[in-house]
């Protein structure tokens, strides 16, 4: 990674704050490292510094373009790469073919006319402002204030904030390099590192769309004329030998070799409609972006080091990795514009947790089949049905990480290579929904299952979500040797697990004796006590109910009410119901007050599919009643059997 460390803003902003600017320069950079370990951005093997190079790297590059007569001294100016001389003298290397300046840039009639010394045609270079020979020329080398009394006279700037420490001496005069040339130099001396030239090639060059031009267009040209044939006689001495700062013995390339074969360009990120910037003061920094995921996720329960019993469960939340699955599948072609906001952040949150909510319950299913089933499971259609779903996650994740996925809807496929984020993280949802489907239709029993089919998709899906850079959070959630490395938490989590055991233990025998008075009641021959007793018993049952559906989910605890041996648990820890829904309280409620206002607009057929129960199922029978709930999990006969009492009774209440 190349760091620009001094330039002219840099240098203003340290006399604005009486700061020297090599130390406002580190500053700031050690605070970009920090919000790139916040995001969990890998660290770059090799960074380069512009004050590390300007000696080294970056003089001896300018008068290398010089000596192959492609760059200009202006006095009292600095030292101009010259295009015009660029395109006649590298046309020899093209047999003949004249080599166009502007490989990244607008088209040329685009190029004629941002490049123009004014509406006329001025042909008499007295006449024009620039000293430049060329519009298109760009400086190499800026004169700062040299023993040769020189300044920029063509931007005009006030130098007075200069700092002799950032200024250099070369055989132009004192200065320091232009920020084009910066970046050619600095690849070029990374690249002539031993193990780095013998063993790597550079393949590809990345930045933002606005740095395509002109400035990856003029490193190009850089590189390009470096690089010239007419470089034969330049060599440097290596080891005490002579090497050529170049790709062959001769110093010059081989045929038809590229400087850099592909260029990455990024889209500007949008909010509210503008690009987002320091000058329109509507931008938000990345500490208060993952401060911001951390206050919502802490109001739905314990973030803290203790207390909670899905505090485990909060403890998966990643506002980190919330907005790197956004980056990667929600926010649109890399290469195009991406409009940020809140709620583009809570929709990444809640496909993530999607994805989570399969690696932990897998684990946990996992865990339940190989204490109660024997090594003889064998394999049904659903273990062949979520085995192949695996192998086509990982067969499109690979070919998507190599640009190699076709879009097989095109009638003439690319022969150009990409990456498509979308259709990555759209095969791990896949994947995810189709494990979430499996293990719902065998949660509830022991049976005969297999394990192998949910080991096989957990290691994939762990091993495409490392692939992309998703932190432990994400990739390790549900492994029984993940809980934060903390031996304490470790502690804490069986504790919990006793505590919750004990809870839903105390509600069955609390809903077993309801059950029993209810049932006594509707037998019992002595009607005067009938009524106090079931309404007492019916009080229990609904206060039973409620934790079980509104209560524990919302701190990541799910309870199943069924009967028979078969169970694998009666429990089970979940991700709490309000992290994945958000605000579906809200909405349920508000939902309600328009079912009351409209009655007339539900019908047999979208009852469960409008109004307070709309995105609550996710899959439907022929009658149109739900059988999987939002998160693809099967509804257990309680309650389907309690939606059928609601949709029977508002009926019945309708047509009276």
């Amino acid at each position: 990674m190349n760091i620009t460390n001094v330039d002219d803003k840099i240098l203003a902003r340290s006399k604005e704050r009486n700061i020297p600017a090599l130390e406002l320069a580190e500053y700031y950079e050690r605070e970009f490292w920090k919000d790139m370990d916040a995001l969990n951005v890998m660290r770059p093997c090799i960074v380069t510094r512009v004050t590390d190079h300007v000696e080294c790297s970056i003089i001896p590059y300018i008068q290398r373009i010089m000596d192959q007569g492609m760059a200009y001294r202006i006095d009292h100016d600095g030292v101009y790469f010259d295009v015009g001389k660029f395109e006649d003298t590298t046309m020899e290397m093209y047999g003949g073919k004249r080599n166009r300046y502007g490989k990244l840039a607008v088209s040329s009639g685009r190029m004629e006319t941002l490049f123009s010394w004014g509406n006329n045609a001025m042909t008499n270079h007295e006449e024009r402002k620039s000293p430049k020979k060329d519009p298109r020329d760009f400086v190499l080398w800026k004169n700062r204030g040299g023993n040769d009394g020189s300044s920029s006279a063509s931007d005009g700037k006030d130098n007075d904030y200069e700092q002799q420490d950032m200024l250099w001496d070369s055989p132009w005069g004192k200065g320091r390099p232009g920020w084009h040339i910066e970046c050619s130099a600095m690849i070029e001396s990374t690249m002539q590192l031993d193990f780095m030239r013998d063993h790597y090639k550079l393949h590809v060059h990345a930045g933002g769309i606005d740095l395509k031009f002109p400035h990856h267009t003029n490193e190009i040209a850089q590189a390009e004329a470096y690089h010239s044939r007419r470089s034969k006689s330049r060599t440097r001495v290596r080891d005490g030998k002579e090497n050529d700062n170049c790709y062959n013995q001769d110093g010059d390339w081989e045929e038809g070799e590229e400087w850099i074969p592909h260029w990455i360009h990024t889209g500007h990120l949008h909010i509210d409609g503008l690009k987002m910037s320091k000058s329109l003061k509507n931008f938000i920094t990345i500490r208060e972006l993952l401060e911001e995921g951390r206050n919502d996720s802490s109001s739905d329960g314990d973030d803290g080091g203790g207390g909670g019993v899905g505090a485990s469960f909060n403890r998966l939340h990643s506002p980190a990795d919330d907005f790197r699955l956004w980056c990667l599948g929600l926010s649109g072609s890399y290469r195009g514009p991406a409009t940020y906001s809140k709620s583009r952040l809570m929709e990444a949150r809640v496909v993530r947790e999607k994805i989570v909510r399969f690696l932990v319950d897998g684990e946990q299913w996992i865990k339940g089949m190989e204490s109660s089933c024997s090594s003889l499971s064998k394999f049904t259609a659903r273990e062949f049905d979520l085995m192949q779903q695996t192998n086509k996650c990982q067969m499109t994740c690979l070919q998507l990480i190599f640009g190699m996925e076709r879009n097989l809807d095109s009638h003439h496929q690319s022969e150009q290579f990409d990456f498509d984020g979308s259709a990555y993280l759209n095969a791990l949802i896949e994947l995810s929904d189709a494990g979430n489907k499996y293990i719902a239709a065998n949660i509830m029993t022991r049976g005969e299952s297999s394990t192998v089919a949910v080991v096989q998709a957990l290691t994939v899906l762990r091993e495409c979500l490392s692939i992309v850079g998703f932190s432990d959070k994400t990739v390790r959630a549900g492994k029984s040797d993940y809980v934060g490395n903390d031996s304490h938490e470790q502690q804490h989590n069986q504790n919990s697990t006793g505590v919750v055991q004990e809870l839903v233990s105390f509600r069955k025998a609390v809903r077993e004796l309801a059950l029993e008075q209810v049932k006594r009641c509707g037998q019992s021959e002595n009607a005067s006590d009938m009524p106090n007793n079931v309404d007492i018993g019916k009080d229990l049952l609904t206060l039973c109910d409620k934790l079980r559906d509104e209560d524990l989910p919302k701190v990541g605890i799910e309870i199943f009410d069924s009967v028979g041996q078969d169970i694998l648990s009666d429990w089970r820890f979940i991700i709490p119901r309000d992290e994945m829904n958000g605000d579906d309280n809200k909405d349920s409620t508000d939902s309600s007050k328009q079912l009351s206002r409209g009655p007339e607009i539900i019908t047999e057929s979208n009852f469960f599919k409008v109004g307070r129960y709309e995105g609550q199922f996710s899959a439907f029978d022929a009658n149109d009643f739900p059988t999987l709930d939002a998160n693809g999990m099967e509804l257990s006969k309680r309650m389907a059997k309690k939606l059928l009492k609601k949709k029977t009774s508002y009926f019945e209440k309708k047509k009276k």
